[in-house]
């Protein structure tokens, strides 16, 4: 077979060419450290590429849901904790009311301080979070506690006392897992109790007795304030209980993080020891064949006559 220079020619430029582009692949996975540029370098690292970002994506939100459901959570449980204090306080101003030395004046103050104890636990109960109200169940843009003109404590602008939820649950609930929901919130009447004998019939009850200077009545409470406390804390119980939970799934969730984010590494990551290897050796190969093309392509007919 006979070669021409023609063919030489051709023959360099093709492999210039081809070298070209492998020193360019090289360089761009030094400089992006990513296996491939577009789907069609490689379909199957695209392929599983996209599965191990989905998943990334789902996991993150899934984090931020967790996040998002432990900061409503505890700021719950910090309004229980200050409500506890606040029957706690109670209970010991009718301790001391109860006792059968106190002036008018005095039973007076302790009244007043009754009065501001029992606003307190009317803001206790009306805690936001980012602007809704932890205690309100569905109702969360509005205060759920109020009082009316003849100073009655209202629940979503009922009395307590006749309110009726007629069995429905408002349950704020949130997807934190693959397939898995946790009650974010603690409903008010969960919290105060329903009917005769709720918190704030209690506090009522103590401040009559308080009026009246009646001390077995004052008395009497102390029963009501225990029972209070002990529904306080029966849903401070619970929450505690779902606190738990979410943290053991935030926890998982960083596992899984850390696994997907490897796997999404190991996927798409060039090893970039092997890859500056392959940059240096692609640059040599080049560089070699320029060499050889500019030899090849610098012949002329007078070479061969000379």
């Amino acid at each position: 077979m006979r070669i021409t220079n023609n063919m030489m020619t051709t023959a360099s430029v093709r492999n210039i060419n081809k070298n070209m582009e492998r020193l360019s692949k090289a360089q761009e996975q030094v400089s992006t450290q990513s296996k491939i540029q577009q789907p069609s370098d490689d379909p199957v690292v695209a392929s599983r590429a996209i599965r191990y970002r989905s998943y990334v994506a789902r996991v993150e939100q899934y984090q931020k849901n967790v996040d998002n459901v432990t900061s409503w959570q505890e700021v719950t449980d910090s309004a229980l904790s200050d409500l506890s204090d606040v029957m706690q306080q109670l209970k010991e101003l009718v301790v001391q009311g109860s006792s059968d030395t106190l002036s008018d004046s005095d039973l007076a103050a302790i009244k007043e301080d009754v009065t501001q104890l029992q606003q307190t636990a009317i803001d206790t109960l009306n805690t936001s979070y980012g602007g809704r109200y932890v205690f309100g169940g569905y109702a969360t843009d509005e205060e759920p506690y109020s009082m009316d003109a003849d100073n009655n404590v209202l629940f979503k602008g009922q009395l307590i006392s006749d309110f009726n939820d007629n069995g429905d649950e408002q349950a704020i609930k949130a997807n934190i897992g693959y397939g898995t929901s946790v009650t974010v919130n603690v409903e008010g009447q969960d919290v105060t109790g329903m009917g005769s004998g709720n918190l704030f019939d209690t506090f009522a009850k103590v401040l009559d007795g308080l009026d009246s200077g009646d001390v077995s009545e004052l008395s009497d409470t102390l029963d009501a304030i225990e029972s209070n406390t002990d529904t306080i804390l029966a849903a401070q119980a619970d929450l505690g209980a779902r606190m738990n939970y979410v943290s053991m799934v935030g926890k998982r969730l960083d596992n899984d993080y850390t696994t997907y984010k490897e796997l999404m590494s190991n996927n798409e990551d060039v090893d970039m020891a092997e890859a500056s290897a392959e940059s240096a050796t692609a640059s040599t190969v080049y560089e070699a064949s320029l060499s050889v093309g500019v030899k090849v392509m610098s012949k002329s007919l007078l070479d061969y006559l000379a």
